[in-house]
């Protein structure tokens, strides 16, 4: 009776950590709404995921700089998802300049794990916010 006990706690823990284990990596961050900022070099970019956009992938973007940087978000982003794969802008729609704000749109993805890079702004290389 003890024995049957044991193998029966036994199973339920196993299919317990085999389960975790299997979905652990298409699970989306618990913090996906959160916005992921970058501040090197005195121009602070702050990127929303919007997930309520749902025939792309669109990311809210916001910057606050005090001199002049290069804001053509349509030629200076891409989205990479978690295999490694790049996509580039398909839209971006708002404005440029020291306060910018706008949205920054690509295609749909199906990865719940990506990351947006911005390239080249203010002698940065590559700004990457992660999800």
């Amino acid at each position: 009776m003890r024995i049957s006990r044991i193998i029966i706690v036994l199973s339920i823990m196993t299919a317990i950590a085999i389960s975790g284990c299997i979905s652990g990596d298409e699970k989306p961050p618990a913090d996906l709404l959160e916005p992921r900022e970058n501040s090197e070099a005195g121009i602070q970019i702050t990127a929303t995921y919007l997930p309520d956009i749902t025939d792309a992938t669109a990311f809210e973007i916001k910057v606050t700089a005090h001199k002049n940087y290069n804001d053509d978000f349509m030629n200076n982003s891409y989205l990479r998802d978690s295999g490694g794969k790049t996509y580039q802008p398909l839209s971006y729609e708002g404005e440029g300049g020291h306060h910018a704000s706008g949205t920054l749109r690509f295609p749909e993805i199906e990865s719940k794990r990506f990351e947006l890079v911005i390239k080249d702004v203010a002698e940065v290389n590559e700004r990457i916010f992660k999800w």
